[in-house]
């Protein structure tokens, strides 16, 4: 496990230092003692300019993961790829589907913008996973993340296109980052379409650890009902995380559930800031 870890939110919905910028998306930075990553892209290059205003040198990453092909959270690979040159790309394969929202009444593409073929030309290389995968020392991708929970359900309004047919997306591809700590473990949404609950219980299973160090990331609750908010939010309180960094779509609602029930276990973090173990600062 783990003694030694910084995380570095360089993509989120807010910022506050006025030399950083904040957009609809979400990136993260690992570093460990044993190599650096990056889980998710954003959705333009906003990632490229918030690391080099923060100091952060890219060129030594070499594994990016993607959580699932929505365009806020792979929109920002081919300009990383600019300073990343030869990065291995973690995802699961159905993140190339044709992936489509329903918004008032239209039918609006949210999926990837770039083929899978310009990415390769630019130096990258894709390893499609539908398992898990330890990819550096106690980090791993989830892999494709069980639906045991009745109340974790995606919204009708996805679709993905199956030729010339469209259907009810499950958003299969959504993955997670996995980390273990010697505090437990460290558990990395993009927007969590699987559910949180589902992510955290199957990242326990996993790793056969009970303790919750850290849940952060996105939950795409933003626009869901008070119902399913108050179920996600209690079974995750259940769990008893030792913090939630709640970022990116988790909505004002759910934070603000989130913080009545665990108040100073809730880390609010912004775009440009650390969370660190160990001597990593």
């Amino acid at each position: 496990m783990l003694t030694e870890l910084k995380l570095t939110i360089l993509c989120e919905n807010r910022v506050v230092n006025p030399n950083l910028i904040a957009e609809q998306g979400l990136s993260i930075l690992i570093e460990t003692p044993q190599g650096k990553l990056l889980f998710d892209t954003g959705q333009t290059d906003t990632v490229v300019h918030n690391a080099k205003m923060l100091g952060i040198e890219l060129n030594d990453v070499n594994k990016i993961v993607l959580s699932h092909g929505h365009f806020d959270m792979v929109g920002g690979l081919p300009y990383l790829l600019r300073e990343i040159p030869k990065a291995t790309i973690y995802c699961h394969p159905n993140i190339f589907h044709k992936k489509f929202k329903i918004k008032d009444k239209e039918r609006v593409d949210i999926g990837i913008r770039w083929e899978k073929s310009d990415i390769e030309e630019l130096g990258a290389q894709f390893l499609l996973k539908s398992k898990p995968k330890e990819i550096i020392p106690n980090v791993w991708i989830s892999g494709e993340i069980p639906r045991l929970t009745d109340y974790e359900t995606i919204d009708e309004t996805y679709q993905e296109q199956v030729l010339e047919s469209y259907i009810h997306d499950e958003i299969h591809d959504d993955i997670s980052l996995i980390i273990k700590t010697e505090h437990g473990l460290i558990i990395l949404m993009g927007c969590g379409h699987a559910g949180p609950v589902n992510t955290v219980k199957h990242a326990m299973r996993l790793t056969n650890e009970n303790m919750i160090h850290l849940v952060m990331g996105g939950m795409h609750l933003q626009t869901a009902s008070d119902d399913k908010i108050s179920h996600i939010v209690d079974h995750l309180v259940d769990l008893q995380p030792d913090f939630i960094a709640p970022l990116h779509c988790c909505g004002f609602r759910c934070i603000n559930k989130l913080f009545n029930q665990l108040h100073e276990k809730i880390k609010l973090m912004n775009v440009g800031d650390r969370y660190s173990i160990g001597s990593l600062q």
